[in-house]
């Protein structure tokens, strides 16, 4: 039937000569021509639809930035979390220095103690050395003392001539603990109540690295 009234209208016919055509009625034919309309626009909408697509992005993370990068993060008042990348160039210049390959050399972490000092690289209060693993980027650093003030040097320990700095953090200062440590309360309640503008205390210490000089 809906063949017939295809084919008519494409002869020209109207609604009412199809339906005296067909004997039927205006009301008839007007009915089936809508519900075809309605099928033909599903239909057309269904074929401009985009098909689904899933696209897969690879997150591996890199061994490597490529960054001549040394930081800390405050983990607790007794730990920080060291992390640390190197340019390729940076440890071929150090293995160079050595006459060594890379992965031979002696790595450490050195731990500096400088609370209300401006540092210059050797006038710390105290430090100690973290003998690293090959292949190791970062490091928890345990039992430090709550409301101190430290920077980490990555480096390697030389045969003869003692720590050679490599890379060197930011100054990070360890939380206070109740009953810890008091240095700088006096201060901070100065500073929190307007009487001093700023602090009356701050660290300062050398930007001195291998990478620094060789540039």
């Amino acid at each position: 039937m809906v063949e017939k009234i295809l084919a008519l209208k494409n002869k020209g016919y109207t609604i009412k000569q199809i339906a005296e055509e067909m004997d039927s009625t205006v009301g008839k034919i007007q009915y089936r021509l809508r519900k075809l309309q309605k099928l033909d626009r599903t239909s057309s909408f269904k074929k401009n639809q985009l098909p689904e697509t899933r696209v897969h992005i690879s997150r591996k993370i890199p061994s490597t930035y490529e960054m001549d990068r040394l930081a800390l993060l405050p983990q607790g008042p007794h730990t920080v979390y060291a992390y640390w990348d190197l340019k390729t160039i940076t440890s071929n210049m150090v293995a160079h220095h050595f006459r060594k390959p890379w992965s031979d050399l002696n790595k450490q972490l050195r731990v500096y103690d400088i609370s209300d000092l401006h540092f210059n690289g050797h006038n710390s209060h105290w430090y100690f050395d973290i003998s690293l693993p090959e292949m190791t980027d970062n490091w928890f650093i345990n039992n430090l003392e709550d409301n101190r003030t430290f920077i980490v040097d990555f480096g390697i320990q030389c045969e003869c001539s003692g720590f050679f700095t490599v890379l060197r953090s930011a100054p990070i200062e360890t939380p206070r603990t109740a009953g810890g440590s008091m240095r700088h309360n006096e201060a901070v309640d100065r500073w929190k109540s307007g009487a001093q503008k700023s602090p009356e205390w701050y660290e300062q210490f050398s930007t001195y690295s291998i990478y620094s000089l060789l540039k």
